[in-house]
């Protein structure tokens, strides 16, 4: 249409510019003040025909369209956020660890000085360091503040909760400082649907365990030996260690009874185990919960675990 278009005007503008302008003798009018010659309206309209804006070109033919890639790009950026979310929470890991090692380091140092050879609390820190890969830095760094007298000590603080589906919650802190320590964690715990409990409530439904991760393999017969050469009256348990929650390093972990976790330990140690050691609490009954609430109370160990002042947080949850 364009093109006729052009065609037309191009013939009319020829017959405009050659023939004489008599045979144009007859006048159109415009408006109602001004009259205008047919010659005039013709020339303008052929002018207006021939002008870059009023040509149309021919459709060119269209690239082929682009094959879709919604798939893999979905599956690649699926990949790439679950990669990102391993790595937040490997970080997470390492800078409790490290930041465990420091604290246990500024009490043993404020308990018996900076001297591992006098001070056994200070050594068996150090030794569990190496256990965690921790890096010396961290040791040495915080051995010089805690003796520094304007640095304050750490105390152990425990609170429990219960969370979805009546599960209990113990939430063990090493603070300095006891108000802000408490003020965040039932902070998280009411805003995440929870209830605080009062002491002891949770408690009862757990028995106190020391627990061993050691990061050279371990078979029940050695661990019977080197329990009994240390003088244990207790059962000593061997378990397959959680890679999420004790490092790739860990290799066995170890159950003992609570007053007798020093004593294992450092029989381990002595016979060539490294290994970290902490107390812990066990769960007597654990508490059948449905899918929606075990995935709501790890979101709130989550958020716990990542307040400076949180040590670890345990729970009674049978996981399917």
């Amino acid at each position: 249409l364009g093109l006729a278009r052009w065609l037309a005007c191009s013939l009319l503008f020829a017959a405009a510019t050659l023939l004489p302008e008599r045979y144009f003798s007859f006048q159109l009018r415009v408006r109602s003040a001004d009259r205008m010659p047919l010659h005039t309206v013709v020339l303008l309209a052929s002018a207006l025909s021939l002008s870059p804006a009023s040509y149309a070109p021919p459709p060119r033919m269209l690239a082929p369209a682009s094959v879709s890639r919604s798939g893999p790009v979905g599956m690649m950026g699926r990949k790439f956020e679950n990669n990102k979310l391993k790595m937040a929470k490997t970080a997470l890991a390492y800078a409790k660890k490290a930041s465990y090692i420091g604290k246990k380091v500024v009490v043993a140092v404020k308990a018996g000085g900076d001297d591992p050879s006098i001070n056994r609390q200070l050594a068996a820190v150090m030794a569990e360091a190496n256990a965690l890969n921790v890096p010396k830095d961290v040791v040495t760094k915080n051995i010089k503040r805690a003796m520094d007298t304007d640095t304050a000590n750490y105390d152990e603080l425990t609170y429990e909760a219960y969370g979805h589906g009546g599960v209990g919650l113990v939430i063990n802190c090493l603070s300095d400082n006891k108000n802000r320590a408490v003020s965040e964690v039932n902070m998280v715990i009411n805003k995440n649907g929870c209830k605080v409990a009062s002491q002891g409530s949770v408690l009862f439904n757990f028995s106190p365990k020391g627990r061993l991760v050691v990061a050279k393999p371990l078979d029940e017969d050695s661990l019977l030996d080197i329990a009994i050469e240390a003088g244990c009256d207790g059962d000593v348990l061997l378990e397959p260690p959680d890679a999420e929650a004790d490092g790739e390093a860990a290799r066995a972990v170890v159950l003992t009874e609570a007053a007798e976790l020093g004593a294992v330990q450092g029989a381990l140690q002595g016979a060539g185990y490294d290994c970290s050691g902490k107390l812990v609490n066990v769960p007597l009954a654990p508490q059948e919960v449905s899918a929606e609430d075990e995935e709501a109370n790890f979101g709130v160990i989550d958020k716990l675990e990542e307040l400076d002042d949180v040590d670890s947080v345990e729970h009674n949850m049978a996981l399917t």
